[in-house]
């Protein structure tokens, strides 16, 4: 017959602090109050005063030994795991336990899903910002993490590859092309820029147009526009520069105008001059 109090004495050991002292003398004297209830035929189960384990289960087990009732130590708790198996688990594995009984309800519950899934959404926002702002801790705990267990790192490194093996060729298909944008234009930048300037259509204005081609080739220099891309790709930074900079589309009567010194287009038709004098 296992019984509980002994297993939290053995788990406990005897070099233990003060408040470890004190939560298992509460244990202690759970168990004898447990034998005392026992003993008196007026109290039942439900008169136990503890809620939390383990002081609940070890009363539980005493009061029941007294009555000459099954040992509750071999009885399943609510996540369907024997009560001195739960005792002797490390809180990793009891918490592990209690994730995957809530991950079998929050599967079974839209709302429950929903709400996971949006925590998990500002979860990766916070850490790509932490990441941003100070990236070196992230760096040194990856480090530590790896050294740790090497073996078991890359074994781990070699599944999630075979898992997502077209993902992570098309990440390493894309690292390589954004190398290889920043060797060309570093090795012949005159060439590179004769292709976008080819790409990117004579009928716009000058300026517009220098605008264009140069955000073009800073971003072939940071590695996000590929050389072979340069000419299906024209058309989207033309279009970024027409939402950035154009004047003629619909906007709100208080936008300001560019060029103007933060001057609204309601204070343009406010204004009793001619709007040449601007």
């Amino acid at each position: 017959m296992a019984n509980l109090l002994s297993i939290i004495r053995a788990r406990t050991g005897d070099d233990l602090s003060p408040g470890q002292m004190q939560w298992r003398a509460g244990v202690e004297k759970a168990d004898l109050k447990g034998h005392e209830a026992g003993k008196d035929s007026r109290t039942k189960e439900d008169d136990c005063p503890y809620i939390k384990t383990p002081h609940r289960d070890v009363w539980l087990q005493a009061f029941r030994n007294e009555r000459g009732i099954d040992d509750t130590a071999e009885a399943l708790n609510e996540f369907g795991v024997p009560v001195c198996e739960w005792i002797a688990m490390d809180e990793s594995d009891r918490q592990r336990i209690r994730l995957r009984g809530w991950y079998r309800r929050m599967k079974t519950n839209p709302v429950l899903h929903a709400r996971h899934k949006d925590r998990e959404a500002n979860n990766r926002v916070r850490l790509r910002e932490r990441w941003r702002e100070n990236p070196e801790p992230f760096r040194a705990k990856m480090r530590e993490i790896y050294w740790d267990d090497v073996e078991a790192t890359r074994a781990k490194a070699r599944e999630k590859y075979h898992r997502n093996r077209d993902k992570e060729l098309a990440r390493k298909h894309r690292n390589a092309m954004a190398r290889k944008a920043k060797r060309e234009i570093s090795r012949s930048p005159d060439e590179i820029f004769k292709m976008i300037d080819k790409a990117v259509s004579k009928s716009l204005p000058g300026f517009a147009r220098d605008e264009v081609v140069s955000t073009m080739c800073l971003a072939v220099l940071e590695g996000k526009l590929f050389i072979e891309n340069i000419g299906k790709e024209a058309a989207a930074y033309l279009r970024a520069y027409n939402r950035e900079f154009d004047n003629f589309k619909t906007a709100s009567l208080d936008a300001p105008v560019n060029g103007r010194d933060g001057t609204t287009f309601l204070d343009m038709l406010a204004d009793d001059r001619d709007v040449d004098d601007y």
